[in-house]
């Protein structure tokens, strides 16, 4: 009876352990293989995706001081097709590199992947200081990541449209729909994993750091509305008239949504050359991102 007793008790006590493990002890501790391979081992390695990051950072950086401080991954294109029709030789880097000057400034910039990919190291490197690993340090990091990115993306879409008069970008029509969802999705995930870490004991802690970085974001994104050096006028013909530039949230690279009456909401891309408001695109997108990064080193609450 008492052997008995014993063994329900041991029983019970690991069905309460079971219980309480965490999806992410679960994937950590799991050891099953599927043709010899860890279908899990991409969470598990955090420690690779640091060193995948930190190449993607040094790639991009070295690209970006290649094409010029203004530079886009579209200028990638000429090397591209010129790669896929076996084309692409010493003797056609010079001819290529004058044809990716067509795209110098329009889309996507390669300091973009600089200053995020800098930000989830640096994250991922402080949970692992204090005692977040595996995959739950992915995760996390991930999450809290694209949170960061989330953020400037919805402040940037909304500024533009307010002050550039471009209500297309924040119309959930297709096709921004799709670049609005994901930044509220984003946004959302970050937010679900600072939740997670709370139930965990840790917290959001506003160190003297994070107060000047969050001082000094709305000082950048201040001085970007209210930009006070002259700028360069765009106009553009649409089909409600002509648009021009604001000299309020100034770009280099807008895009103008020439059919403002149709059921699509994209725009049209125009490059405006203007290094200093790049500038200061950049730094304050340096600056909010350090700021949220900071805000994301939770603390264990004692």
């Amino acid at each position: 009876m008492g052997q008995a007793q014993e063994v329900a008790i041991s029983a019970t006590g690991v069905m309460i352990m079971d219980e309480v493990m965490s999806v992410f002890d679960r994937i950590d501790s799991c050891e099953s293989r599927l043709w010899l391979i860890d279908p899990l081992g991409p969470l598990k390695n955090v420690s690779t995706w640091r060193k995948y990051f930190a190449l993607c950072v040094l790639a991009c950086t070295v690209a970006w001081a290649y094409f010029g401080f203004d530079s886009t991954w579209s200028q990638l294109l000429p090397y591209q097709e010129a790669l896929s029709s076996g084309t692409l030789s010493l003797s056609t880097l010079p001819l290529l590199r004058e044809q990716s000057k067509a795209y110098y400034g329009m889309g996507n910039h390669f300091s973009a992947p600089v200053i995020y990919g800098l930000a989830f190291i640096a994250l991922s490197n402080y949970f692992e200081r204090v005692g977040i690993r595996g995959s739950k340090n992915f995760a996390m990091s991930t999450g809290m990541s694209l949170a960061n990115i989330g953020i400037f993306e919805l402040m940037w879409n909304s500024s533009y449209a307010i002050f550039q008069g471009q209500t297309w970008a924040i119309t959930f029509k297709w096709k921004q729909v799709t670049n609005l969802s994901c930044f509220v999705a984003f946004v959302v995930l970050g937010s679900l994993c600072a939740l997670y870490l709370f139930t965990e004991g840790f917290k959001i802690v506003l160190s003297r750091r994070a107060t000047a970085l969050l001082a000094l974001t709305a000082v950048m994104w201040c001085l970007w509305i209210l930009y006070p050096f002259p700028v360069e006028r765009l106009t553009v013909e649409t089909t409600a008239g002509t648009w021009t530039s604001s000299s309020r949230f100034p770009q280099t690279y807008y895009a103008v949504d020439v059919a403002p009456g149709d059921s699509i909401a994209i725009g049209e891309p125009h490059w405006v050359e203007n290094n200093l408001v790049h500038f200061v695109n950049t730094l304050t997108k340096v600056v909010q991102t350090g700021a949220i990064l900071e805000l994301f080193k939770m603390r264990r609450m004692e």
